[in-house]
């Protein structure tokens, strides 16, 4: 049965986190776990890469590009706020194919931004992956740790029964 996060019967679902090495090219092994979300048959030969939030990388299937697309093009493309978002959030985004060896290759300016070394720290999170430098990722878990309660108490609210 299809639900708020599926197309056409197919949801695509990224969880776990672990730190990956980032070779001197910028490349970087994406596990086979996170290539076939949900078991799926054929594994993900490519993905879109794009400046995530809190100084992470996005990286999200076809699917769920298409998605954010749809979003965006429902932006108010009179609306100031709206431009400069698609401009800061499109700027260096970028299809990135998955090599034979499992890997992406991050682009320089991509990996800038994202403040990347010779490590990287994959998160899934339901949608999409983040990409971290994995000290920004933890300053920014010990920061979500310490205000666990009180953002589910605005994030989530009262639910009906």
């Amino acid at each position: 049965m299809a639900s708020g996060g599926c197309s056409g019967g197919r949801c695509v679902a990224f969880y776990g986190t672990n730190t990956y090495a980032i070779d001197h090219k910028g490349r970087m092994s994406v596990p086979a776990s996170l290539r076939r979300p949900g078991g799926r048959r054929q594994p993900i030969q490519a993905f879109f890469l794009v400046a995530g939030f809190e100084g992470c990388l996005a990286l999200y299937a076809p699917e769920d590009w298409a998605r954010v697309e749809e979003r965006m093009r429902k932006l108010p493309m009179g609306g100031r706020k709206a431009r400069a978002f698609t401009r800061a959030f499109l700027m260096d985004a970028t299809q990135v194919s998955v090599d034979a060896q499992g890997r992406i290759t991050i682009p320089p300016a991509l990996m800038g931004r994202a403040g990347l070394g010779k490590e990287a720290t994959l998160h899934g999170v339901g949608d999409h992956i983040e990409v971290w430098n994995p000290d920004r990722l933890a300053v920014v878990i010990q920061e979500a740790q310490a205000n666990f309660e009180a953002n589910a108490e605005e994030v989530l609210g009262e639910q009906d029964a």
